[in-house]
């Protein structure tokens, strides 16, 4: 989010399937890289934000998420 409005830096398709999951993000400098149940599933950069800052989580409304033992270092 920048000034209030969602940009979308890169996005992957992953399978719908039942069960739980494991989703890992590591943000290092301007890199971002995401996981998912540990296979690369995104890499991009953004300079957006050179300060650290606040995590948020965020779903499509349709969507039916939780998430359990959520942890930022």
């Amino acid at each position: 989010m920048v000034d209030g409005h969602r940009i979308e830096l890169q996005s992957t398709d992953i399978p719908a399937t039942e069960g739980w999951h494991t989703l890992r993000v590591v943000m290092i400098g301007d890199r971002i890289q995401g996981s998912y149940d540990g296979k690369p599933a995104l890499d991009v950069k953004d300079a957006a934000f050179a300060q650290a800052g606040r995590v948020g989580l965020w779903t499509k409304a349709d969507a039916q998420t939780h998430f359990d033992d959520v942890t930022a270092e």
